[in-house]
């Protein structure tokens, strides 16, 4: 009996050792926490927004549709289908930085004083409707991808891409948007040389 008393006595060493660890361990993370919580999150001139922000909304709409698009057609079996498909994937994507700088550009304008509201209008209607053209490719490749698993055919496939070929550039030039409003004359002309 007296084997038992000293493996019960060594037990209970152990587990007071133990939770002293614990409790020293959760004391030093409360200390190490308290200053964090205490920092204010933002500089005291900036507040977070609390509305969304429309430009990265815009944004977040194109980088999902070419997600989707990336990951139907990583689902599809045929290997030449599948590059084919890519091909309009990888072009969607390339186009996502010139998104991303329009919507910088939008929100630039848009925080200034004084601002132009038909620039502003003109960038945001071309955001919009960049993500509109990005969603409808997303979902021609979409249904590109059901009528290949339905019915496996090559060159219906290559067909379709070609007519997704044909609707790029996605984003209409930047001469759309920045450039003189339609009927107006240049500001300025060049002078013939004699």
């Amino acid at each position: 009996m007296d084997g038992i008393w000293v493996q019960v006595l060594v037990a209970l060493i152990a587990g007071a050792c133990g939770a002293g660890v614990m409790l020293a361990v959760v004391c030093a993370r409360r200390v190490r926490t308290a200053p964090a919580a205490a920092r204010p999150a933002a500089p005291p001139g900036l507040s977070p927004s609390p509305l969304p922000d429309k430009w990265l909304q815009e944004v977040q709409r194109c980088e999902q549709a070419v997600y989707r698009a990336a990951r139907a057609v990583d689902a599809v079996s045929s290997t030449q289908a599948r590059h084919q498909l890519q091909t309009v994937v990888r072009r969607m994507d390339a186009e996502l930085p010139n998104i991303r700088a329009l919507s910088e550009v939008g929100r630039g304008l848009a925080g200034t004083e004084p601002r132009d509201d038909g620039v502003v209008r003109r960038v945001q209607s071309q955001l919009d409707d960049a993500a509109t053209r990005f969603s409808m490719v997303t979902d021609h490749v979409l249904e590109t991808v059901v009528e290949l698993v339905a019915a496996p055919d090559l060159s219906r496939v290559h067909e379709q891409v070609a007519v997704l070929r044909e609707q790029f550039p996605l984003l209409r030039p930047m001469s759309a948007v920045f450039g003189p409003k339609p009927g107006s004359a240049p500001a300025r002309a060049l002078v013939r040389a004699a």
